[in-house]
């Protein structure tokens, strides 16, 4: 009873201090936490703008609460995407690199949101929620064919999760490259007279981070974030410029969207199509 009181009032504080530190009729922001026992902080994208989260006043309090004690979460975090075509896709920020020879491009990604990766062991199914979809009416959604016919080269990125051979996995990251850029080069027909990129595959290779999987079985929802579908557009260059280079003078450093590294991956190779 004295142990259950306590949990109580030290809820009712939390919930109480936290409640003063949210603006009222204030919209969710998103959250994150810290993992037990490490402190480590795990940052997530969990709905916080869905209609469920927006009707829990206490979802917003718990948020505000971890907004003061752990500080800024685009600090810690890194910014959003922006969401477009209703959420299929996210559009990062613009992130810049430059060549060997000081010539500049900027460029940004697009990724498939949450829901979407490559199937395991597949280089041609997409699922979303588990169902294969089909690739080409993803990649022909109006916002995103309008970002893509407008950039200067479109960059289709491949990269497999840490389960199977590596050999194995590498010939998955770029045959899913590969892929991509097929089905774009298919939808070109679309775009503008005048206004096509050009294409190039890069092939990240396999993801380094293992994970440990159940007894005979593959972990295939766990590592599906290692598997996203993620391109990106090059929407300004400078003449002459070295854009396999700077994309990858770019990529090393940039932190508009924090689910995305190529530290984690072993390769990164670039192909001109």
């Amino acid at each position: 009873m004295y142990r259950r009181s306590l949990r109580t009032l030290r809820a009712a504080c939390l919930i109480l201090g936290a409640a003063f530190l949210a603006p009222a009729n204030a919209e969710p922001p998103r959250s994150f936490g810290t993992a037990w026992g490490s402190g480590a902080v795990i940052c997530t994208d969990d709905g916080d703008e869905s209609a469920e989260a927006e009707a829990d006043a206490s979802y917003a309090r718990a948020a505000a609460w971890d907004a003061r004690v752990l500080g800024d979460l685009e600090a810690v975090c890194g910014p959003e995407l922006t969401p477009l075509d209703g959420g299929t896709w996210g559009e990062s920020a613009p992130f810049s690199g430059a060549d060997a020879d000081g010539r500049s491009a900027e460029f940004r990604l697009y990724v498939l949101s949450d829901e979407y990766a490559w199937r395991l062991g597949s280089s041609t199914d997409v699922l979303d929620g588990g169902q294969v979809v089909e690739l080409s009416s993803v990649l022909a959604t109006p916002q995103f064919q309008s970002r893509f016919c407008a950039a200067k080269a479109a960059f289709s990125v491949g990269a497999a999760s840490h389960e199977g051979p590596t050999a194995g996995n590498h010939r998955l990251a770029r045959a899913r490259a590969a892929t991509v850029i097929e089905r774009l080069q298919a939808n070109r027909g679309a775009c503008p007279p005048g206004q096509v990129p050009i294409f190039f595959a890069v092939t990240l290779g396999e993801h380094q981070n293992e994970m440990a999987c159940p007894a005979g079985a593959p972990c295939s929802d766990d590592t599906s974030p290692q598997r996203r579908v993620v391109l990106v557009a090059a929407e300004t260059a400078t003449l002459g410029v070295d854009l396999q280079q700077a994309l990858r003078a770019a990529i090393i450093r940039q932190d508009v969207f924090r689910g995305f590294s190529i530290d984690d991956y072993d390769l990164f190779e670039v192909v001109a199509y």
